[in-house]
Formats: structure tokens, sequence, C-alpha cells
């Protein structure tokens, strides 16, 4: 059966995770009639959050930390009326906590960029004056550097990248380290410095705000998901959760009819696929790399996990927002409690390993242990507290491994089949897997769609 004639779309939207649910709206906002199809109950794909029946909070499925300049994401939030919805520094403050040596913070001073990082990272007190000097080194670098086309830095792993700049251990540990594996999500070792120098010229080259953090300050659901589903709904789209497309029809290059495990047939002018790399097989069938031969290297891609162990205490033992944990395998702790402003009394707390290959195979009650112990060792206060709730959420494709050589896999959004588009934060955004990669390839998908809806009716004109 058809769908009915009046939401036979002009764009169907395959996947409703941020790029997905970004193209939709962009493509909405425009005018254009929208059908969004996401086989889960929910939207949101990996960045979403749910009501913890226990203890009543929204409990994320991953931390996700977003920063000034992800301006894609920042556009998309605006649009969709959720910017109230996130709090963003004035100026960059990062805590870091050693577990002898105590709590460190990297401020950018009231400087214009690039001068502003730089007085941070000097008065660093985490590293000797020597080891602060030499991190100009990078500095100075990325002033120069040009990720998207120098092959020599494509061929290079973050650690190799670093050493060529003369980095100390401490100064990759305490810092350089922390900032790869947070936005990389896997080690320095294998991950591209390509991505990495991309990264921090992204944040730390741009305006002063770029470098700022942007905190949800509710679920990511919340946040990025539930607004844009209302504003698709308000502007004449449709959401279909549950919903699978089981057969794609081409019509010589272009696609004609896509069939729905409802038994429905939709015939739109326009598709974008925003799933996963290892979802397409699922979507166009075993014959995906035929159809489109742009993903026949999606089967190099490899999947980096996330483990969140989510913690609740009868008593307030952390001072920060969040903090980055030097020198333990736990990397960075959310106090949630604070960030969701809760006057409870006591810490909900989210302890947060990316790149988790090592420990998305431990059992729930090892990690926990693991958590408990590292916080202990870090704040002293929390064994007079007690445990009052946990949950462990892992991610095990949390994000792809942006390693060295991923950059010339990665495909573009416009795709052999006509009138076919790929969003997703694994396409060729120039970035690693980020928000921001997923809401920019949204937004690019959504500018093609519409050129080449344009350009299909001026031909129909003529």
């Amino acid at each position: 059966m058809q769908l009915p004639a009046r939401s036979a779309p002009d764009v169907v939207v395959i996947g409703g995770g941020v790029s997905g649910l970004t193209a939709a709206v962009s493509l909405a906002g425009s005018g254009y009639s929208v059908c969004l199809i996401e086989q889960k109950q929910h939207c949101g794909g990996r960045t979403y959050s749910f009501v913890e029946r226990a203890t009543g909070d929204e409990v994320d499925n991953g931390q996700h930390l977003m920063m000034g300049c992800y301006h894609s994401t920042l556009n998309y939030l605006a649009a969709i009326g959720a910017m109230p919805l996130v709090s963003v520094q004035e100026r960059l403050s990062v805590s870091f906590r050693h577990a002898d040596r105590g709590l460190f913070r990297l401020r950018s001073a009231a400087l214009p960029p690039p001068l502003n990082i730089l007085a941070g990272l000097l008065r660093l007190k985490s590293l000797s004056f020597s080891q602060r000097l030499s991190l100009l080194r990078v500095g100075t670098a990325l002033l120069s550097a040009k990720p998207d086309s120098d092959e020599n830095l494509r061929a290079q792993t973050v650690t190799q990248w670093l050493d060529t700049l003369g980095q100390s251990k401490e100064n990759k540990e305490y810092l350089w380290d922390i900032l790869a594996i947070g936005t990389l999500n896997d080690s320095p070792d294998v991950v591209s410095a390509a991505l990495f120098i991309k990264v921090l010229q992204s944040a730390f080259l741009g305006k002063k705000r770029d470098s700022s953090m942007v905190i949800p300050k509710r679920g990511l659901s919340v946040v990025l998901v539930d607004n844009a589903v209302e504003f698709l709904e308000r502007n004449g789209g449709r959401v279909l959760t549950e919903t699978t497309v089981e057969r794609a029809e081409l019509d010589g290059m272009q696609i004609s009819k896509l069939e729905l495990n409802s038994g429905a047939a939709v015939s739109p002018r326009a598709v974008v696929s925003a799933v996963p790399y290892f979802d397409l097989p699922r979507v166009f069938g075993g014959g995906t790399s035929a159809v489109l031969p742009e993903t026949s290297s999606a089967g190099s891609f490899i999947s980096s996990p996330i483990v969140t162990i989510h913690l609740w205490f009868d008593r307030s033992f952390v001072d920060e927002d969040f903090t980055a944990l030097l020198d333990s395998p736990i990397h960075w702790v959310f106090n949630k409690s604070r960030i969701f402003e809760k006057e409870s009394g006591g810490d909900y707390l989210s302890l947060v390993i990316s790149g988790a290959g090592d420990f998305i195979a431990k059992e729930k009650e090892e990690l926990l242990a693991l958590a408990l112990s590292e916080l202990r060792r870090f704040y002293p206060a929390c064994g007079r507290a007690s445990l009052v709730h946990s949950l462990v959420v892992k991610e095990k494709r949390a994000t792809f491994s942006p390693r060295v050589g991923t950059e010339s896999v990665r495909p573009s959004h416009a795709t052999s089949v006509r009138n076919l588009f790929l969003a997703g934060d694994w396409t060729d955004t120039k970035l690693p897997a980020t928000i921001e990669g997923a809401a920019q390839s949204g937004y690019r998908c959504g500018a093609l769609v519409r050129k080449f809806l344009e350009g299909a009716s001026g031909d129909s004109a003529r």
C-alpha cells in the first residue's frame, strides 16, 4: 500500500540521530515536506537519554560536552528553540585533578585568540614551567598546519605528531592525550593527527567563544531531540518511529520508491540516509556497495566504545561540574547534580571511560568497583558517602575510531544515486565523530537536497 497522497513527502530522512534530525529540520524549515524514519522507539541515535526509574533522573547513554566552535550544532539548537537548555561558558575553564597533587584548572585569559589560550596554558600548574613553555610549540604549529591537505599530517598519529614537537611525557599525559581521547575517542597512538589538529584549530584559533565549553543542562533527548521532533511536526513533517526501510527501488540511478516494514510504500523526490556505516546493509540490502560504490569501504571502519558509570551518593563530595582525572583509567567525572542544578543533597555522578576497548567486556560489578576505588583515590571524602544506586551504560559502537587512513575512505554526502545523500558523523566532514560532525553533515545534505530539488523543478518547468 502507498502512504496517503497528502503525506507523500518531498524528502525522506532515514535515521533519527543528530545528523538525520539536523537535515530534517533544515529542510522542513525551508518549506519542504519531510518524513523522518527511525527504527527505534525514540529518536536520538547514539545521543539520547532516558529517565532512570529508581531515581527519577535523566540519564544520558553517554556523556557529551560541546564547544563554542560547534557552530552547526548551536545553529541547530537555536532553530529548534533549545538554546536555553545548555549553558555556555564565558571563557574556557576545564578542571584537572591528580590523586596526589590536587586540582588544577586550564582557564583562558581575557585576551584575543589565540593569546587567550596561550596565556591559559602558561598558567597550567599541573606542568612545570619548562613543560608549559614547550606547549607553545604546539600552538605555533597550529598556526600554519593544513590538516585537510597535508598528507604528512594525515599519515601521522597524534602521538607521532606531538613527538615531532618535543612534547614531554607529562605534556602528553596531562593535557594533549586527555583532549585527544575526549574528542577522538581512541588512543593517541592510533588516531589521526590531522583530525586532532582540526579540532584544536577550530577551538583555539577562531573567535574567543569558540573555546568555551557548552554543557547540556538536561538529558540529551530533551536538549537535542524532543524540540526537533516537535519542530518537524509543527512544520508539516512526519516522524515514524519503530519503522524501517525494507527495500529501496531504483529507476535508473534514482530512488523511486521505499518499501517500509509496515507494508506501506513511499515515493519521495529525495532521500537522506542518516544511518551509521554499520547499518547501511540493513537499509539498502546486501548489494549496497554495488548500488553505492562510494560506501564500499564502510566495512573497514572500526568502532570505538564508551563506558559510562552512573553513581548516586547520599552526600556531596565533588565540587566541580566536570573534571578530567590524571593518571586514571577513568577519564572524566561529571557532577550531574551540579550541572542539572539539583537540590537533593547528594551527588549524581557520571564517570566516563572513552576509547573503552579494554573495559567494554568487563562485568558491571568490576566496573563499579573500579569507579568507587578511583573516586576514593581522587576524592577522599567519598569514603564517608554511601552509594545509593548505580547504573553502567556501555555503548559498544559509540563512534568510529578515526585512525590513520580512515579519512581516505569516508564518503562524500552526494552519491552516484542522483537523489540519495549521505549524512552522519562518519561521512567526509573533516571532523572526528562528534555531535558537530553529525550536525554539519545534516546541514550539508540539506543544502544538497535543496539544490537537487530546485534543479529538478527547473527541469520540469522547461
